[in-house]
């Protein structure tokens, strides 16, 4: 028997991460539909396959293309997408959703078929496949019903599904059948792929026949009312900040992606131009590779713990809008772990690092710092790392690449150590992704480790919240033990745009449906 839970519009009670967002008001200018904008963003998509990648570059455009069964809403909790709702039963095995008239790019009309070829296709490339690892089949009654069932309850299905993080996105059955990476942009969101230019940019075009969710009002997070009131997007690869700054000024460009702190702080007072600051922004991070000598030694990975200076790499590499906060959770969320693992924490204890460096036989092998130029926080990181590094006798040879090359590199087992990365959606939308990077087939560090392995099958299996919040504890606890990783502190950001674009709200991705200009 399926009973109704209430995954249709009511708030389903995930937590938000308190997400502060502050923005300068404009007069109110008439606003028109259509017209042509330009969005600058730091790096270029390593791919345009949504649902492979995790960059923040790819989904800043593939999620105006593609959607999803279910998505976040504004204040991160799941709702309904292409799906109208969710019958769940009480055994929590059996999933049936009903779906929304939605059509794709190739004039298509999406089934319930499709539906089921890009979910299975998710659990063999999907940048977080671990949430299909729970599913036993897939089943299709009619054209616009699909039913999930599963292995063992999954309490974290449709928080796994509605992530932004590495999208679930619904394509047609004959592009889900291709390999990772093969796919075509096509999908049923309200702008449609025209071109990719490497190191160039990539051109969008509003989807006239585009199906909008009725069930809502207006804008919600990534799913909402998408309204595409402009006609044709450009998205522009300006990884040099100057460079985007100028043209946001000159009118060249509508929306920044981010804008330097320092030149939001010079340009608040110009009134053709409204600057969004939102904190927290991301994690800054080290991802550490334990499939690299000497970092594949916890002795070695806990005397560089002891020896960064994690303030002064803050302060660097953010220009002074960032926080200092250990936890792998943000404050005020459910599953923040409050001060489990505080301890190890930002230490700046060069004594301590160099009796490390002996207990682990560190013998001044070459250790690899990997960052990339199209990020500012990443390039200062490794630098400022570095630095800190050398001084109680490490051997260090920093790496610097742009942004694909660096995402790259990270994916292979040899050629670097460290790797800097501002760890952003997964954060911000609970702890199913940060625990799910660190887990399962391919985890950020390449060897996988017993104990985050349990925490992360406790917690996609967690049957209440406090069984949750035990796993989310005892995974924050191992990454100080063994320096798993290792968390610098919380980046704010600085979105920015012309004044004449209206109704723009400032979220993961810069939202272009919606928007008008005036």
């Amino acid at each position: 028997m399926l009973t109704r839970r209430d995954f249709g519009l009511a708030a389903t009670g995930l937590v938000t991460t308190g997400l502060a967002t502050l923005h300068l008001a404009r007069p109110a200018l008439a606003q028109r539909a259509g017209g042509d904008i330009v969005m600058a963003q730091q790096a270029q998509p390593p791919t345009l396959d949504a649902q492979v990648t995790t960059a923040q570059a790819s989904r800043n455009i593939t999620l105006h293309v593609t959607e999803t069964l279910f998505a976040r809403d504004e204040a991160g909790n799941p709702k309904p997408d292409l799906a109208e709702g969710v019958d769940i039963s009480n055994d929590g095995l059996t999933y049936r959703f009903a779906l929304r008239e939605a059509k794709f790019h190739n004039g298509r009309a999406m089934t319930s078929a499709d539906v089921k070829a890009s979910l299975e296709r998710y659990g063999r490339v999907g940048g977080s496949a671990f949430i299909m690892q729970p599913v036993e089949t897939i089943e299709t009654p009619d054209p616009r019903t699909v039913v999930v069932r599963m292995k063992s309850p999954s309490p974290g299905f449709i928080a796994g599904i509605s992530s932004p993080r590495a999208p679930c996105a619904i394509i047609p059955a004959e592009e889900a059948g291709k390999e990772a990476n093969r796919a075509d942009p096509i999908g049923t969101g309200p702008y449609r792929f025209v071109e990719f230019r490497p190191d160039s940019h990539v051109r969008l075009t509003r989807f006239g026949d585009y199906v909008q969710n009725r069930a809502y009002q207006g804008m919600d997070g990534f799913a909402g009312r998408k309204v595409p009131n402009v006609e044709n997007i450009l998205i522009r690869f300006v990884p040099e900040g100057g460079a985007r700054t100028a043209g946001l000024q000159a009118g060249e460009m509508h929306i920044l992606e981010a804008i330097a702190v320092p030149a939001a702080q010079r340009l608040r007072s110009d009134r053709s131009l409204v600057m969004h600051e939102m904190m927290p922004w991301s994690f800054q991070t080290l991802m550490l590779n334990h499939a690299a000598a000497p970092m594949d030694n916890p002795v070695f990975r806990r005397a560089m713990q002891a020896a960064l200076d994690l303030e002064e790499v803050m302060a660097i590499s953010t220009d002074g809008l960032y926080r200092m906060t250990h936890g792998w959770q943000h404050p005020g969320t459910n599953f923040f772990a409050g001060d489990i693992g505080k301890e190890l924490y930002n230490l700046n204890n060069k004594d301590r690092a160099r009796a490390l460096l002996r207990e682990a036989n560190y013998r001044n092998e070459e250790i690899v710092l990997l960052g990339d130029s199209s990020f500012k926080n990443h390039q200062d990181t490794i630098v400022t790392a570095a630095e800190q590094l050398k001084s109680v006798g490490i051997n260090v040879r920093t790496v610097i690449t742009d942004w694909p090359t660096a995402f790259s590199q990270r994916t292979q087992r040899t050629g670097w150590h460290a790797w800097a990365l501002m760890l952003g959606i997964e954060p911000y939308e609970g702890p199913y992704g940060v625990v799910g990077f660190f887990s399962g087939q391919a985890p950020v560090q390449h060897v996988r480790d017993p104990v985050i392995e349990d925490c992360q099958a406790r917690l996609t299996g967690a049957t209440s919240e406090e069984a949750g919040r035990r796993a989310v504890a005892d995974f924050q606890r191992r990454m100080y033990q063994q320096a798993i990783a290792i968390k610098c502190g919380d980046v704010g950001i600085v979105q920015a745009t012309r004044a004449n674009v209206r109704d723009y709200k400032p979220y993961r991705i810069p939202r272009m449906w919606g928007v008008a200009l005036g």
